[in-house]
This record gives C-alpha cells, sequence and structure tokens, in this order.
C-alpha cells in the first residue's frame, strides 16, 4: 500500500512537470521568433553624417525607446543616409508613430522606410 501511494505521487509530480516543460518550451519558441522590423533610412545633404546628423540620429533613438515604439536593433550610416532598424509588435501601428517621430524632427520628408519581415 505505501509503495502504491510512492508511486502514484511519482507519477502526478512527473505529470505536473511535464507539463511546466511543455509551457516553458512553448514560452521560449514564441520569444524566438522574431518580430518584424522597420528600417528607417534619412537622406543627408552630404556624403558623410555631420556632428548634427549624429546628434539627430542619437535624439531619434531616444524618443523612439522612451515613447515605446519598438526596439533599437542597430544604427549607423551609408554613404549619404543615416539608418536606424527598430524592431515592432504591429509595422502599421509603429509606422504611423515613427512618421509623426520623424515629422516633429523635421526630417520626414527625406525619410524612407522599408518592413523587414524574417
Amino acid at each position: 500500500m505505501k509503495r502504491a501511494l510512492i508511486l502514484l505521487l511519482l507519477v502526478g509530480c512527473a505529470k505536473s512537470e511535464k507539463t511546466g516543460a511543455v509551457d516553458l518550451i512553448h514560452e521560449v519558441g514564441s520569444e524566438v521568433r522574431t518580430k518584424p522590423r522597420i528600417a528607417v533610412d534619412v537622406k543627408l545633404s552630404q556624403e558623410q553624417p555631420t556632428p548634427s546628423d549624429l546628434d539627430l540620429q542619437r535624439s531619434l533613438e531616444d524618443r523612439i525607446e522612451r515613447e515605446h515604439i519598438g526596439r533599437l536593433v542597430s544604427s549607423g550610416s551609408h554613404a549619404g543616409s543615416l539608418f536606424i532598424v527598430v524592431e515592432v509588435e504591429q509595422t502599421a501601428d509603429a509606422m504611423e508613430k515613427l512618421r509623426a517621430l520623424l515629422r516633429s524632427a523635421g526630417v520626414l520628408q527625406q525619410s524612407s522606410f522599408r518592413v523587414i519581415a524574417d
């Protein structure tokens, strides 16, 4: 009788551990799935960014994070432009927020966007 009770307890514990492990695997799997990204390019008036261009870029990056538009993935410059890549939850909502941000910074007209879906 005592052995049967111990066996029953062990089987019950094993089932709850298995369920917990399965839940953990599902949670990790959903976190690993990448979210959509938006690449923002801001065209510069010259090939190399000036100190004021770099200040603008840092300001945009700070505001993107502070206003919870998305998570900054990378940023830098190409010949004639600055770029910022942001991981977002919803592309449509984030695009509107990014457009408003760039409009308020006075650079919307020279900006372009590209959605990167993995």
